[in-house]
C-alpha cells in the first residue's frame, strides 16, 4: 500500500505533463492552421477583389465601346438625315420669277372669277390653270428647284406631275408622258421632267398643249404672275 501511494503523485504528474504537452501541441496546431486559414482567406479575398476589378474594367470598356458606337451611329444618322433634309428642302419667296415649262402661247388662260370657253367641251367654265401651246414630244422642264410629291393620272389632264415649290407653293404639270422623275425626287430649275403627250379627249380641239397649274396654301393662283 505504501509503494502504491508513493507512485501515485508521480503518475499524476506524468499524466498532467502529457496532458499539458498534448494541449500545447493542440494549441500550436490550431494556431498554425488558424494562420494558414487567414492567409487563404486573405488570398481568396484578394482574388475576388481582383476579379471584381477586372469585371469592372471590362464592363467600363464595354460601356465605353457601346457608347462610342452609339455616338457614331447617332452622328452618322444625324448627318444622313441632315443631308437628306438639305437635299429635299426647297423654298420659294413668291417673288422670284419662274421659268416656263415649255415655250408657247397660252391657249386657255387662268380664270377662276369668270368663265372661259372650252371649245372641245363646248361650254364655259372656270380654269384653275393655263394651257400652253406645244408640240407632242416637246420637253417639259421644271420651273424651279422643287420636290416631286405625286404622280397621277386623270381623265381630263392625263398623266400629271405634282411638285412642292416650297413655302406653301405647289405646281402641277398635266398632259405629259415619258416621265423622267418619280415621287420623292428633287429636281433643279430647267431639268427635263418628261415630254408633252397628245391631248386628252377634253382638249382635242384646243390642240396639243401642256396644262400648268399653281397653288399657294392649297388655293389656286395665276401662274402668269409668277412665270418670266
Amino acid at each position: 500500500m505504501r509503494k502504491n501511494s508513493r507512485q501515485t503523485p508521480f503518475t499524476l504528474r506524468k499524466y498532467y505533463g502529457v496532458m499539458i504537452i498534448g494541449f500545447a501541441l493542440f494549441l500550436g496546431i490550431m494556431a498554425y492552421y488558424s494562420v494558414k486559414f487567414k492567409e487563404k482567406r486573405e488570398l481568396a479575398k484578394q482574388e475576388v477583389e481582383l476579379e471584381k476589378s477586372v469585371d469592372a474594367a471590362n464592363s467600363a470598356t464595354q460601356e465605353t465601346t457601346e457608347a462610342t458606337e452609339s455616338t457614331e451611329d447617332t452622328t452618322a444618322a444625324s448627318t444622313e438625315e441632315a443631308a437628306q433634309t438639305m437635299e429635299q428642302t426647297v423654298t420659294y419667296d413668291g417673288k422670284t420669277k419662274l421659268s416656263w415649262p415649255v415655250t408657247g402661247n397660252v391657249v386657255l388662260p387662268y380664270s377662276t372669277e369668270a368663265t372661259v370657253y372650252f371649245e372641245t367641251l363646248d361650254q364655259y367654265r372656270t380654269n384653275p390653270g393655263i394651257l400652253i401651246e406645244a408640240k407632242e414630244n416637246d420637253s417639259v422642264k421644271a420651273v424651279k428647284q422643287a420636290k416631286v410629291t405625286e404622280i397621277k393620272n386623270t381623265a381630263e389632264y392625263g398623266k400629271m406631275v405634282c411638285m412642292d415649290l416650297g413655302s406653301g407653293y405647289t405646281a402641277v404639270y398635266g398632259q405629259m408622258k415619258d416621265l423622267t422623275v418619280k415621287a420623292g425626287d428633287t429636281v433643279e430649275k430647267g431639268q427635263v421632267i418628261g415630254k408633252v403627250a397628245a391631248p386628252t379627249s377634253y382638249y382635242t380641239l384646243e390642240g396639243t398643249n401642256l396644262y400648268f397649274q399653281m397653288e399657294k396654301d392649297k388655293k389656286s393662283v395665276d401662274p402668269g404672275k409668277y412665270l418670266e
